[in-house]
Parts: C-alpha cells; structure tokens; sequence
C-alpha cells in the first residue's frame, strides 16, 4: 500500500481479472475509458476533484505504457523541466526533437500553461507537446473523463507514435 489512496484504489482496479485481461488482450483504450472512472466512484469525494483526476490519469497512462511494453521515462526533470512523461524518453528527446513525444498532466490551468511553455524550451517541436487535463484547453489537449472524454484515443495515439518511430523495443507494441 502506498500512501495515496487514489493510487491504492486505482491499481487494486487494474490488477483485477477484468483490467488484466484487458491488458493481455491490448485493449488500452478501454482501459482508460473505464478506469478512471471506476476509480472516481471508488474514492467518492475523499480528494480534491482536479487532484484526484491527475492522480488517476498518470496511474493509468503509466499503467498502460508499462503493459503496452512502450517506452518511456515518467517523473522526471530534464534541463530544469518537470515532464509528466516523454515517449521514449531524455536521451531521445536530446538526440532527435523529432522523434520524442512530452505529456504533461494537470488540472490546474495556471499552472499547466506555466509548464507547457517551459517544456517547449526543452522539447521545441509543438506537434510532440501533449497535455492531459479535463478543464483546460489548447492544442493537443487530451480531456481525463466525461462525456466526450478524449483520454482513451491519447493512450492510442501514444502508442502509435512510438510504433511509427519504432519506440517500441522488438516490435512489441500491438
């Protein structure tokens, strides 16, 4: 048990039988379309609504990238930048603008635009620079849940991007 309860509730719900054999059988997407909100009811108010999103999403996305085999660093500060994500990760995104791919995860408007405009100092290709967040906008902006929710093609797009710049170490990636 970690001490997030989000965290501890989400990923009871991925190791069940059911999201695992989503997994095994590639179904990504719709592990994103349903996950999040699962996780939601499951935690009820206990946590802040923008918090507990951001929570999920990264729990999920991680989740996601680690069963789809698709590589990525998560976490991490590179040149002074705080990155959510990077597809396939640092060494690339140093190596080839081009060929990396920067996803920044957050509910706070103000202070996800702050990031976006500093992760274009480190990743200058903006097409590469995706956000997921559910109440702010912008270009290449993925929303977490709702009607409409868009979560489920980013983890698709995610996917393809490293399958189409060969990201996806021994072709791996379904």
């Amino acid at each position: 048990m970690s001490d997030n309860p989000a965290k501890d509730a989400l990923f009871a719900l991925l190791e069940s039988a059911r999201f695992s054999a989503m997994a095994d059988e590639g179904r990504y997407a719709a592990i994103a379309r349903e996950a999040v909100p699962a996780a939601m009811d499951a935690m009820g108010g206990a946590m802040p609504r923008g918090t507990l999103l951001e929570t999920l999403a990264t729990g999920v996305l991680h989740y996601v990238l680690t069963r789809s085999r698709t590589p990525s660093q998560r976490n991490i500060e590179y040149d002074g930048v705080e990155m959510d994500v990077v597809v396939p990760g640092t060494r690339e995104l140093r190596r080839d603008p081009g060929s990396a791919l920067v996803i920044q995860i957050g509910c706070d408007c103000d202070a996800l635009k702050a990031r976006l405009r500093r992760t274009l100092e480190v990743q200058p290709v903006r097409p590469n620079v995706w956000c997921l967040t559910q109440d702010c906008g912008g270009a290449r902006a993925y929303t977490i849940s709702g009607d409409g929710a868009t979560f489920p093609r980013m983890v698709d797009d995610v996917i393809r991007f490293a399958a189409d710049r060969r990201h996806d170490r021994l072709g791996m990636v379904p």
